[in-house]
């Protein structure tokens, strides 16, 4: 066979479009997932401050003491993440007694799925 037909066998390699390709899908797909996360924490996170925390906040207080009620009982992993916000003095079902927390700490804590309700500790917590 002489070359100009071989040329005519082999079908024609198209560069497929960027929408085709797994690796961008995937890529696209993780973003995706993230934004809907993200954008759900920053629009549900303030209704899970309670007003006596938005009053106190008003304040602009160096640290605060909240009570941190999640969705289930804390486990290790978000007693780490307590424990980087502030100090954990101990929980009693699926609420937690946190002390010294930032404020912006608080507005982190809010936007996390997994959280209930914010509400700031009873003075006679100590």
């Amino acid at each position: 066979m002489a070359s100009q037909e071989l040329d005519e066998v082999r079908p024609v390699r198209r560069r497929r479009a960027w929408y085709h390709r797994r690796d961008i899908l995937f890529v696209v797909f993780v973003a995706a997932i993230f934004a809907v996360g993200r954008g759900y924490g920053l629009v549900t996170g303030p209704s899970r401050i309670t007003d006596a925390l938005v009053a106190a906040l008003d304040e602009n207080p160096r640290n605060v003491d909240l009570l941190v009620t999640a969705n289930f009982p804390p486990e290790r992993f978000h007693s780490n993440i307590y424990n980087t916000l502030g100090v954990q003095r101990g929980t009693e079902g699926s609420t937690t007694l946190l002390v010294r927390v930032k404020p912006a700490g608080v507005r982190w804590l809010t936007e996390q799925y997994w959280i209930k309700q914010v509400d700031l500790a009873p003075a006679d917590h100590r």
